[in-house]
């Protein structure tokens, strides 16, 4: 899943980076999403000379595969959410 996220949705990462608090400052070079369990995304914040990792967790833990999907969607939505309403995390 998070190949298909990186090679055909690569555009949805930077709206994931709405979710992380604090926002990453502007000396991140990269964002890539590193590994996903039942509990959550994590996206690795590269910068020039270090990186660390963040997660962003699922409403609920995924119990079933079929559930990933939907859970993913529904962490795009509240970014968006946010992004809409001016509630930007800073």
């Amino acid at each position: 899943m998070l190949t298909h996220l990186v090679d055909d949705h690569s555009e949805l990462v930077p709206l994931l980076l709405r979710l992380v608090h604090p926002h990453p400052d502007k000396g991140m070079v990269r964002a890539l999403p590193v590994a996903m369990d039942r509990y959550g995304i994590t996206l690795r914040l590269e910068h020039p000379r270090t990186h660390h990792d963040v997660r962003l967790p699922f409403k609920t833990p995924v119990t079933d595969i079929n559930q990933a999907g939907p859970q993913i969607h529904a962490l795009l939505t509240t970014a968006r959410r946010l992004a809409h309403s001016g509630n930007l995390l800073a």
